[in-house]
């Protein structure tokens, strides 16, 4: 799997999938999609979903896997981004989105391969995308008592339920592993801010040209929640974390 030191470092890629200017918050900027060719909207809602469980358990085993699943999705929709940014990627990452988190699937041997190739897309991405996100969560993850509402509603109408029953359940299992189990907050917060910002991308790409400022407001807020300590994150964070403090001139 790549960690901070098994990331290769590569010149600083060109992003043509989207332009950046200056937001109202000092060093951060306002992120603004280019139009977006078809075959890659196409993968705009399947990327987004995920096979969260239905049933609760507050078993080391049950809470593990979640944080698996939360990994396993925050990292396909931020290489999903990579592909909308960079317009090109390893040619094994469209088969690779395609994979939909499950449960069933945790204990495959070929998952590890495939977070690696996940992780090195999403560490790869330009700061300010990165930083876009995890802020985000941090919204989350502040004093908000709105916060498990938001977040099961999100990530439930995302993994696209079969029935209202399913749909129910996942909510209803999201919301309790949010209150109950506080180390998976950071997991699910940034499960949740992956996919808003794929699917903020994907909105705003459709209803506006490459260029116009939408009012000044992209597709990120701003000002930006604050971004949220590493400890109230997963510790499969760091590389993203690390992305992040190299800054815009580095490239992953």
């Amino acid at each position: 799997m790549s960690s901070r030191s098994g990331i290769p470092r590569d010149p600083a890629p060109a992003w043509p999938g989207y332009h950046a200017e200056p937001s109202y918050d000092p060093g951060q900027s306002r992120v603004f999609p280019a139009p977006l060719p078809a075959e890659l909207r196409a993968l705009g809602n399947d990327v987004r979903a995920a096979d969260w469980p239905v049933r609760l358990a507050f078993r080391n085993s049950r809470t593990e896997l979640l944080d698996t699943l939360c990994r396993w999705q925050t990292l396909r929709a931020l290489a999903y981004v990579h592909l909308l940014a960079a317009r090109t990627g390893d040619e094994r990452l469209p088969a690779d989105l395609r994979v939909v988190p499950d449960p069933e699937a945790v204990g495959d041997p070929g998952l590890p391969a495939l977070l690696a190739r996940l992780e090195h897309a999403a560490a790869g991405l330009p700061a300010d995308l990165l930083d876009a996100v995890v802020c985000d969560s941090g919204g989350l993850l502040a004093d908000n008592r709105f916060a498990a509402s938001v977040l099961a509603a999100g990530l439930t109408a995302d993994s696209r339920p079969g029935n209202p029953d399913e749909a129910v359940s996942r909510a209803v299992v999201l919301t309790s592993y949010w209150y109950e189990v506080p180390g998976l907050r950071g997991a699910l917060a940034l499960a949740w801010s992956a996919n808003l910002f794929v699917r903020s991308w994907l909105g705003w790409s459709q209803r506006f040209v490459y260029g116009d400022p939408a009012g000044g407001l992209g597709i990120t807020s701003d000002p930006r929640p604050p971004r949220p300590a590493a400890s109230a994150l997963p510790k499969w964070a760091e590389p993203l974390l690390d992305r992040i403090e190299q800054g815009p001139g580095a490239a992953s």
